[in-house]
């Protein structure tokens, strides 16, 4: 018996323990299970993904939103403003610019101050210079770079076309509340009436035109179909349509004119403080006076009531001297004028700026004995 219950005794097989690892599926309900270490962290066979929290989102929003608010969108304010009042994107000549397409053949110059040359090149000579919102004639518009032009005072020369603008609604006194003259060196024009940008200084003897007025502040149309805003202060207000009016006493307020060009650099044809001839001189401080006076020397010298002797101490205040070349009788080598304190106003070659010079000096001696004319522009009133 016990031979035959061995014999029928059959070993045991063990059932195999399953064993999980990290997210299995669970085939009864159909989802991802998922199984814990021995500390009870959970087990994945990825990375958790990072998820951003959604009070973080609405503060990267909103401070997105603030800085495009108080930064971005000021300075793209600022940028187009900047761009409508470059004079590369107004209304400049064009290249197929015909005198019909221009009243009058006439341009306005849309800088502080353009300069015309003998030739159409940079590198010719320094014929004189224009202001700015000054009108000038267009003669020749063929060339690509540069446009013939005839100024107001018979002065001819060509000028960069980037510095002319084809309009003329900034020089008509047309719906104007007042003609605007600069009466100092230089005249901040801004782009707004409160904390603009500066669009352009004007020049000493820059006229331009108001159309709106608010106390001391004053809307200028500008060339290029731009508007700007300046003050009251170093300006003269006049009737739109009025010519400037000498004063009671025009001979002092000629040459205290005159004086403000004192240690101004020496430019051949300047106009402006920023680079001076003397004859560029007398024309901005006579227009001041209500007087035009060309800013051509040669032109110049035959204006005007001629004043007999070349004796300096007897010359009157404001009156113009003309001294020649030592070489050449007949060509003109500077201009000097008569000021207070016994003194001349003069541009000598030998300096790079305009002087003051005692008329006995051996500077003015030497001056006096060369003397070709001198001329009287300025008359005071008995």
């Amino acid at each position: 018996m016990p031979d035959k219950d061995k014999k029928e005794q059959k070993p045991i097989t063990p059932e195999p323990i399953p064993i999980k690892r990290g997210i299995t599926a669970d085939p009864s309900i159909g989802e991802i299970a998922q199984v814990t270490d021995q500390r009870g962290r959970p087990v994945y066979l990825a990375r958790k993904k990072f998820k951003i929290p959604a009070w973080l989102v609405a503060a990267i929003v909103f401070s997105a939103l603030m800085i495009a608010f108080f930064f971005v969108i000021p300075q793209l304010v600022d940028r187009v403003s900047d761009i409508e009042n470059d004079p590369q994107a107004t209304d400049l000549l064009p290249l197929d610019w015909d005198s019909r397409d221009v009243e009058e053949n006439t341009a306005v110059v849309q800088v502080a101050y353009a300069t015309l040359y003998a030739a159409p090149d940079k590198k010719s000579a320094r014929v004189a210079e224009a202001l700015l919102n000054e009108a000038v004639t267009i003669l020749d518009a063929k060339d690509r770079r540069f446009i013939y032009v005839l100024l107001k005072d018979g002065v001819k020369g060509y000028m960069p076309r980037e510095h002319l603008a084809a309009d003329t609604l900034s020089v008509s006194a047309e719906n104007k509340v007042a003609k605007v003259v600069v009466r100092v060196p230089q005249k901040r024009v801004m782009s707004h009436a409160r904390l603009g940008s500066l669009l352009v200084e004007a020049p000493m003897g820059t006229i331009l035109f108001a159309d709106y007025r608010n106390g001391d502040l004053l809307r200028v149309q500008l060339p290029g179909m731009r508007v700007g805003w300046i003050n009251a202060s170093g300006v003269a207000l006049l009737p739109p349509n009025s010519s400037m009016v000498a004063d009671e006493a025009p001979g002092p307020l000629f040459v205290a004119t005159l004086m403000a060009f004192y240690s101004s650099p020496i430019v051949p044809g300047g106009i402006t403080t920023r680079g001076i001839s003397l004859e560029g001189a007398i024309h901005v401080s006579a227009l001041l006076q209500g007087i035009e006076l060309s800013r051509d020397r040669d032109t110049l010298i035959r204006q005007g009531e001629g004043v007999r002797g070349s004796d300096f101490s007897s010359l009157l205040e404001g009156d113009v001297i003309f001294v020649h070349k030592n070489t050449d009788m007949s060509q003109i080598e500077t201009i000097a004028v008569r000021v207070s304190d016994e003194q001349l106003l003069v541009a000598l070659p030998s300096r790079s700026t305009v002087q003051l010079i005692d008329i006995a000096s051996p500077v003015a001696q030497d001056l006096e004995v060369r003397v070709m004319a001198v001329r009287r522009y300025i008359f005071d009133r008995d």
